[in-house]
């Protein structure tokens, strides 16, 4: 056999739970059209030694499983925490989500992992009966993924244009419809109690790169400014410097003598 077939045709199986329930009840081969007939070959050898194969993909669903909550713990720790006080069952949201995207390994892409996650739950929240504060909750730590991918993926040089504040590129801003401060200041009551509805601009914000993420809740103009800043042609007001200080200060903006461009 060739082992590149070998090894592709393994990878099949273990992500294939109705092919997998056919070795498993000794009920291959099947009529089937989804493999080569070279593939065919390798499945029917596994058939004839799935009690050792067993093992092996029993290991692999339990690390995907496992690898699911670390991406929640790592990326959306609030969403996994206020999931659990909900009373989901995360061993089976885990399973779900896996089925769905045909038990794919990640890796150590934790990062990536979590991102498709937070968007598989979103876009699940009606059937999963979650509440829409805790979908507004998952849509503040997608933007916090998305900063550290963002970050993880930008090594670009800055090179210099012209004077002005910019964006440091190391901050999000979130507009929420609930009032969610009142959870990221008492986070033992994730899920359990609902936060008011109303919304807040949320700043997702490192202050370096070697620390981890804050929030802050933005006055409506501070978050104006940021926004703002993200443009060409921005000019400050004098009553506009207070709320620049602190953006300026959270690391969010820069003030530079010249704007800095990536390229």
């Amino acid at each position: 056999m060739d082992a590149k077939t070998v090894w592709q045709t393994w990878r099949k199986i273990l992500r294939d739970e109705t092919l997998q329930q056919h070795l498993l009840t000794q009920q291959w081969p099947q009529p089937c059209d989804h493999f080569t007939s070279a593939e065919q070959e390798v499945i029917t050898a596994y058939a004839h030694n799935i009690d050792r194969a067993k093992w092996f993909i029993e290991n692999y669903q339990f690390r995907l499983v496992n690898s699911f909550i670390n991406a929640l713990e790592t990326g959306a720790p609030l969403t996994l925490r206020a999931l659990m006080n909900c009373g989901m069952d995360i061993s089976e949201l885990s399973r779900e989500f896996l089925r769905a995207y045909d038990w794919h390994d990640y890796g150590p892409r934790v990062y990536s992992y979590c991102k498709d996650v937070l968007g598989w739950l979103i876009s699940s929240q009606e059937r999963l009966g979650l509440s829409d504060a805790l979908k507004d909750l998952m849509g503040l730590e997608s933007q916090v993924v998305a900063l550290y991918l963002s970050l993880a993926t930008n090594s670009k040089p800055i090179l210099a244009r012209k004077e002005g504040y910019a964006q440091s590129g190391m901050a999000r801003l979130y507009y929420s419809r609930f009032r969610l401060s009142q959870w990221l200041r008492d986070k033992k009551s994730l899920g359990l109690t609902m936060p008011l509805t109303g919304e807040e601009s949320l700043l997702v914000v490192m202050p370096d790169r070697h620390s981890r993420h804050k929030y802050l809740l933005l006055p409506p103009r501070s978050a104006q400014i940021y926004q703002d800043a993200a443009g060409a042609g921005y000019q400050p007001g004098a009553d506009d410097l207070p709320h620049l200080d602190r953006l300026i200060t959270a690391n969010a903006l820069v003030f530079r003598e010249t704007v800095n461009e990536m390229c």
